[in-house]
């Protein structure tokens, strides 16, 4: 009896942690949804104005945009991200000499800072003095300077190949720990069968970690939609709008345009919308699971 309430108590500051972290923001956030709350103007106060913020959110072409692009960046980064974590995942899980630097190698992107990320790339990919345009130059592959980060057409594709750098790592690692838990009898029976490489990776490889690749997607795929430190720092959502996802428009509603009751309900929007992915992702990765 003595310490029958002990477990309980050891669970109190993870409960206080959580409810002042998480529950309180999300609850003041969903309020200012629905109020007209704009430090910008000190002499009004928060009034309750329903869904006009909703409202008028769907009727801002700018936010329709935001969503369009975010689903761009989200695509491109979560396909090449993919892409190559299968496969840097297949060539790290193969026995050869020098196996244990080159896993560490395919980790050091995760490990760098987005924003530190975000500023070599942007300096690689800089129009006049970029070492990209340099490299792309001195192989004739292009005749003049590619202006990467100021112009419409390769702004876009600029942000997806440093956030597929700096991300896929983390689902490189989970797919490894995938492919480990494969009985290697599964290959030693397809080879007696004749089964060929790609036969092998189609039917064996790929059912068995199809689990490990929704779970990791779930995460690389939050990060790709929260982290705004590559696009801020090296487009801040430009040229124009052009790399301006939904989460860098969130951002600038907040803290620069201080507009709190459309901020907060851009953020209730986004928390739906993540909520959404993470049930469907969820539930594929049951079905995985259950086959």
């Amino acid at each position: 009896m003595k310490y029958k309430y002990l477990p309980y108590l050891l669970l109190v500051p993870v409960f206080t942690m959580i409810i002042v972290v998480v529950f309180i923001p999300l609850v003041t956030t969903i309020i200012y949804s629905f109020q007209s709350y704009r430090l910008t103007n000190t002499e009004e106060k928060a009034n309750f104005i329903g869904l006009d913020n909703y409202v008028a959110l769907f009727q801002d072409d700018r936010f329709i945009s935001s969503l369009l692009t975010s689903l761009i960046y989200i695509a491109g980064s979560v396909i090449g991200m993919l892409i190559l974590a299968l496969i840097t995942a297949q060539l790290a899980n193969q026995a050869f000499k020098g196996r244990s630097l080159f896993r560490a190698t395919i980790l050091l992107p995760w490990a760098v800072a987005p924003v530190v990320a975000a500023q070599a790339w942007k300096f690689m990919f800089e129009t006049d003095f970029g070492i990209i345009n340099h490299i792309l130059k001195s192989l004739g592959l292009i005749e003049k300077n590619i202006p990467w980060l100021v112009s419409s057409d390769h702004a876009m594709m600029s942000v997806i190949l440093t956030n597929v750098w700096k991300t896929t790592p983390l689902l490189t690692l989970i797919i490894i720990s995938g492919l480990q838990t494969i009985s290697k009898e599964l290959y030693e029976s397809a080879d007696i069968d004749g089964a060929s490489p790609w036969k092998k990776y189609y039917h064996i490889t790929l059912p068995l970690i199809r689990p490990f690749i929704a779970m990791g997607l779930i995460f690389t795929t939050l990060q790709t939609i929260n982290v705004i430190d590559i696009i801020y720092v090296m487009t801040g959502g430009g040229p124009g709008e052009a790399t301006e996802i939904f989460t860098l428009y969130n951002y600038k509603v907040f803290f620069q345009y201080l507009d709190f009751g459309l901020g907060g309900a851009m953020a209730v929007i986004g928390v739906t919308v993540i909520g959404i992915l993470i049930y469907l992702y969820s539930r594929n990765m049951n079905k995985q699971m259950d086959t």
